[in-house]
């Protein structure tokens, strides 16, 4: 048996030999696709270079992955734009999806006539080529999205219509045709285009949407007024108030508080209408519209209305308002023949949550009730004097 060489080091038997770790194998960074605040590349592949890179880009599941690669895409110094153009038109779904939008966010020029392509293609998952497009921005490609809304299939139209709502003032007048003549898919995403837009110039289209027939665009061309937030517009949405459709209903009360104290003549004239449902909505809807104007109109109501669920309204109402005279009023009804109304009272004033509310409601926990008879330290609002009322 020979002797162990003394040069060479023993290893104890019972030594442990660690694996390598993740930080062994961080290298700088390589200017043009690492990201600029990190001092090291996360893995190793990217010392690949282009190959490397359009590997991670491909194998991104997560949404995390792909913004990373993307990332990468972007600041690769080398010319990514003839393998992402071949991705385009690949067979599988992600991949073609990845490279439009990677071609997007590269806004070529050379891969406007690409995307077209991809984009007239029913049969393909077309709505982020038509993005692509609208993120490249150019008169050319905006202009390819507006020939897109006279395509034959419905498919591209809409997705088209979708696209130009990052676009501006030029695609106002085609999204206003499509809104006019379209499909209803197409005229839903037109319509949410021109709110995006904000242009006033779609108001009266927008308007007579209010009245088609689908709540899909009914419920669209609601949130576009109320992005654009023109006065011309407040008759139409307050008669949408009693719409069939609670989502519908719902986005024009947003709409109307969108819009402000224009809104308010319309709205208010619906307090006086023959239905009580109609009273409560605009009860309800001028409480979100939230201008102090309205208090006296809601303490009306609060006081006269003769179904205990439209005075319930009013005096919620009156607590999103909030003001010194909405105090007031509530506190003149806190003794409403109703308990479902009282009880409304007393959650408006918690809400209100001033230091008058908040003594009304101390004044009311100290009230003593026996039977016909209620004694009450509770005064009037803003009454100095100090004695206690006996009611039977």
């Amino acid at each position: 048996m020979t002797a162990p060489d003394p040069q060479l080091p023993t290893i104890p038997v019972a030594s442990k030999i660690n694996p390598p770790k993740l930080e062994d194998y961080r290298i700088p960074v390589s200017p043009g696709y690492a990201i600029p605040e990190d001092r090291y590349a996360m893995s190793a592949p990217d010392l690949g270079g282009e190959s490397a890179i359009l590997a991670e880009f491909d194998a991104a599941v997560r949404s995390d992955q792909f913004s990373l690669a993307l990332q990468k895409i972007i600041r690769c110094r080398d010319n990514v734009l003839p393998a992402l153009l071949e991705r385009l038109e690949s067979d599988e779904i992600a991949i073609s999806k990845k490279a439009a939008i990677a071609l997007g966010y590269l806004r070529s020029p050379l891969a406007i006539s690409p995307l077209i392509a991809a984009a007239k293609n029913p049969h393909r998952q077309i709505h982020w080529q038509a993005a692509a497009l609208s993120w490249i921005g150019s008169a050319e490609a905006i202009g390819a999205l507006v020939k897109l809304l006279r395509h034959p299939s419905i498919q591209v139209q809409a997705a088209s219509a979708k696209a130009l709502g990052r676009a501006s003032l030029p695609a106002v007048s085609p999204l206003v045709e499509a809104l006019k003549h379209n499909d209803d898919m197409v005229k839903v995403h037109a319509a949410h285009s021109l709110g995006q837009i904000s242009s006033p110039l779609a108001v009266t289209t927008l308007i007579d949407a209010l009245e088609n027939g689908s709540k899909s665009v009914r419920f669209e061309a609601a949130w576009a007024l109320g992005q654009i937030k023109s006065p011309l517009s407040a008759n139409s949405l307050a008669r949408l108030l009693t719409d069939n459709d609670i989502s519908v209903q719902s986005q024009a009360v947003q709409a109307l508080k969108n819009i402000g104290t224009p809104a308010i003549s319309p709205v208010s004239k619906m307090l006086y209408n023959t239905s009580s449902h109609t009273r409560s909505v605009a009860a309800r809807t001028l409480g979100h519209i939230g201008m102090e104007e309205v208090v006296p109109m809601l303490a009306q109501v609060l006081r006269d209305d003769e179904y205990a669920y439209v005075r319930c309204d009013a005096a919620l109402a009156l607590g999103e308002i909030g003001s010194h005279d909405a105090v007031f009023y509530l506190s003149q009804a806190i003794k409403d023949r109703d308990r479902s109304v009282r009880n409304a009272i007393l959650r408006a004033l918690a809400q209100v949550n001033s230091p008058e509310a908040q003594e009304i409601l101390n004044n009311i926990k100290h009230t003593v009730s026996i039977p016909n008879y209620s004694v009450s330290n509770l005064r009037d609002f803003g009454d100095e004097s100090d004695f206690t009322t006996i009611q039977g």
